[in-house]
């Protein structure tokens, strides 16, 4: 693609993003003198059906009416030209020298009030105008705010035009499997990630951006409150009250609690300037000081200013020189200079000073980094997890990576007090102790970079802690256990590189993994092959029985839940008829519809009646329409079996069925967000799981390690029971074929989380689900709803 001319005119030089349908490239303008950059949008799909191209022709012309239109405004890109050539739709706009905010926002370093104050209201200003046309960005977030070199200020980017035409192509084509979201996960409101962005929904990204600055933390990093889902934040910053409540309205996990548009954060945010004690009038930043400029307020007295240098100074920064470390150096040039007489003056004069940043060029789309296939394996030499990571996290990976043990135990000791709950640092941390002694290894197999990020932690939570255990015992036969962490990116393909690389290292005894049935089932046929035993934690789909003899899991099977859920609906419902909502594309959805039906077939009760199946996948799928024509067609019962793509929809289903009828589901949808979202129509759901933790010793144990109850979840639970699995194989006979043959004897057995654990002839786990409903917590307010056993 690089040196192509598209269009006849604009001739590509460089690559900024590709994936999916959409394609972004930097151009040069051929046609006009200099050859001048520009950013190049390129939408490609398949399709055959001139109704089709006529649909995406017409949405497309819209589109780029809608981006000509705000590229009237200084800080949007302009709308350069829009055309389409050979049934492939582009997109022309202008190129923005800067760079992102991105690289101000470095993790680990906090930014003072007076700097994060003038950033929100630089973008509240241009949200006004977006807003005011009618328009939701729906992608707020650092990367997407390009700090323009020639005057400093904010550009707000990719109003995700190429995103939105690819979902409508989808749902044009039916070609489910190229739909993309149009949010980045932990910048999006609970709304948006529903498919219902509001104008509210930006000003919540725009909240997270401010709190993300003022805390040094990214997104993932901010913990909630269990019960409310609200963020905790304000103990990670130095932050007035005042500025400390506008955030917390802006983020209010419901859109009807938050400010309702752009222009109320803002005479929100000029209270908080009118209570601050100040020196001068408003000073631009770009360098022009003025008395109407609504950017920034210098806020602080000399001496909050000095004591700001003090703290700046003792702060733990990167050695690297960034835009964000120039600002805080500037900052405390400022405070020193209030020392003087001429304080006020020598202020002035220092922020009149235009911000000079390195020459970045950037256009507008976020760039990646390819990272190699042994970049996602680690034992702590690398870090995988991004979004949980610190100073001194990094500083214990990077003295495990250069043989410093005692240096690494005490980096990491420090980040695991900073956040209790990171599993990755205390695998690490276990890691180092056992330095260059000798040691028995197991892997554990995780979706990092992906949505699934948060499934994946809660695997390795109960890999970490199994280890942890083991090691302060004196290990297994006087023998530490190492663990290597591999990140499979919750992607088949990428699952069977990690299976392959793990079955070629010699030190790896055995397996813990996959993230989801999709992942396991095609990783297995590697370690079969390689005759490398994979123990799955979560993994219910039927097909990985059959794979072979080195493979166990500790999750009970589809069948088993299947049956469980039958029992239910035919002997304590006493209901027949059934319409089934799952996700024909799914490996973990399509195998427990197929064995529901199969239970529902062979339960010997007559009038037994599955009455339809309907797809949460589909373009179409319209929650409310669906509910009622189940009810149309005389079910008796819903049952939800979506994968986690489909898990609002499936959420949309409940909120539309108000308890009319009852509602079954698999392991899937025992996820906090069924209570937060559908409340009190959710109420009397039934959901099997493999595991109910409440109530275990288990619990106890492991929430005093991670210091929160809510990060143990059944997959805590059944990565415990998979690693224990392995380490009473190890301990009998360490190597890959002795770990087999322990694991394939019929008398096998070890203590578990909840008891014995033990196999069945395929490797499937002797056990059976446990059922649990959602019901009122108490009374807060308004009432709140969580999971709880069903007696």
């Amino acid at each position: 693609m690089i040196g192509e001319l598209i269009g006849s005119r604009y001739k590509v030089v460089n690559v900024l993003a590709s994936g999916g349908f959409g394609h972004t490239y930097i151009a040069e303008d051929t046609q006009r003198p200099g050859n001048p950059r520009c950013v190049l949008k390129h939408l490609t799909f398949s399709s055959n059906d001139p109704a089709v191209l006529q649909q995406v022709r017409r949405l497309f012309q819209a589109e780029a009416e809608t981006l000509e239109r705000l590229g009237r405004h200084d800080r949007i890109p302009r709308l350069l030209a829009y055309f389409e050539e050979n049934h492939r739709f582009y997109l022309v706009q202008e190129f923005i020298e800067g760079h992102p905010l991105s690289e101000e926002l470095v993790k680990g370093v906090r930014l003072f009030e007076d700097e994060v104050i003038p950033l929100l209201e630089d973008v509240l200003g241009i949200l006004e105008f977006v807003h005011a046309q009618g328009v939701v960005h729906r992608d707020i977030k650092p990367a997407n705010l390009i700090r323009r070199r020639q005057d400093s200020k904010l550009v707000l980017i990719d109003f995700g035009a190429v995103k939105t035409l690819g979902n409508t192509i989808v749902e044009a084509t039916g070609n489910t499997s190229l739909s993309m979201p149009v949010y980045t996960s932990g910048y999006a409101a609970s709304e948006q990630c529903m498919g219902r962005p509001r104008f509210s929904s930006d000003l919540y990204s725009l909240g997270i951006v401010g709190i993300q600055a003022l805390t040094g933390l990214h997104p993932s990093q901010m913990p909630t409150d269990y019960q409310t889902s609200e963020l905790i934040w304000r103990d990670q910053a130095q932050v007035s009250d005042e500025l400390a409540d506008v955030l917390d309205k802006m983020t209010r996990y419901h859109f009807a609690d938050r400010y309702q548009s752009a222009s109320e954060v803002l005479e929100a945010l000029r209270d908080v300037i009118s209570k601050a004690p100040t020196l001068v009038s408003r000073i631009d930043f770009s360098g022009e000081f003025s008395s109407s400029s609504p950017t920034v307020l210098a806020s602080k007295t000399a001496a909050q200013f000095l004591e700001g240098s003090q703290l700046l100074q003792s702060r733990p920064v990167s050695t690297q020189v960034t835009p964000a470390t120039r600002n805080r150096k500037s900052l405390t040039r400022i405070g020193l200079a209030l020392l003087g007489t001429l304080a006020i003056a020598a202020l002035v004069k220092e922020l009149s000073t235009p911000r000079i940043f390195p020459p970045v060029e950037t256009g507008t789309a976020d760039s990646t980094t390819a990272t190699t296939a042994s970049d996602r394996i680690s034992v702590g030499e690398n870090l995988l997890n991004q979004w949980q990571s610190s100073l001194e996290k990094q500083a214990g990976i990077d003295a495990i990576a250069a043989g410093n043990y005692s240096q690494a135990i005490a980096s990491l000791e420090k980040a695991r007090q900073q956040d209790p709950g990171d599993p990755e640092t205390l695998i690490y941390l276990n890691n180092a102790r056992i330095g260059t002694a000798t040691s028995y290894e197991i892997a554990v197999v995780i979706p990092v970079n992906s949505p699934s990020l948060a499934q994946g932690m809660e695997i390795l939570r109960g890999v970490a802690q199994a280890q942890d255990e083991i090691n302060w015992v004196g290990g297994i036969n006087n023998m530490p256990l190492k663990v290597a962490i591999a990140d499979d990116n919750g992607q088949p393909e990428t699952a069977k590189q990690m299976a392959e690389l793990l079955a070629r290292d010699p030190q790896v005894l055995g397996v813990v993994g996959h993230g989801s049935s999709n992942t396991s089932i095609e990783a297995a046929k590697v370690y079969q092959d390689r005759q490398l035993v994979m123990v799955a934690p979560v993994s219910s789909a039927v097909p990985l029985s059959d794979v072979g003899n080195f493979i166990f899991r500790t999750m009970v099977t589809d069948n088993q839940t299947a049956k469980a859920l039958k029992d239910y609906m035919l002997a304590r419902l006493n209901k027949r008829k059934v319409t089934i909502f799952h996700n024909p594309n799914d490996s973990y959805s399509k195998s427990l519809t197929r064995e529901f039906r199969n239970a529902l077939d062979y339960s010997g009760v007559q009038g037994v009646t599955v009455v339809d199946e309907i797809d949460l996948s589909r373009p179409d799928f319209d929650a409310e329409e669906s509910v009622n024509q189940a009810i149309a067609q005389q079910a008796e019962v819903l049952m939800l079996v979506p994968n986690a793509d489909v898990m609002d929809r499936a959420i949309r289903v409940i909120e539309n069925n108000n308890r009319r009828l009852p509602v079954l589901a698999g392991d899937i949808m025992y996820n906090f967000k069924v209570p937060k979202i559908a409340k009190e129509k959710a109420v009397g759901m039934v959901v099997a799981v493999p595991v109910d933790p409440t109530g275990l010793p288990f619990l106890q144990q492991a929430s005093a390690l991670w210091k929160q109850e809510h990060l143990v979840t059944w997959r805590t639970v059944l990565a415990y029971d998979a690693t224990k699995v392995l380490l009473a194989a190890v301990a009998q006979d360490p190597s890959r074929i002795g770990i087999q043959r322990i694991l394939s004897q019929p008398n096998f057995s070890t203590s578990g989380a909840e008891g014995p654990i033990s196999f069945q002839a395929k490797g499937n786990r002797q056990n059976q689900p446990a059922y649990i409903t959602v019901a009122p917590l108490g009374q807060k307010g308004e009432k709140e709803y969580t999971f709880v056993p069903l007696r």
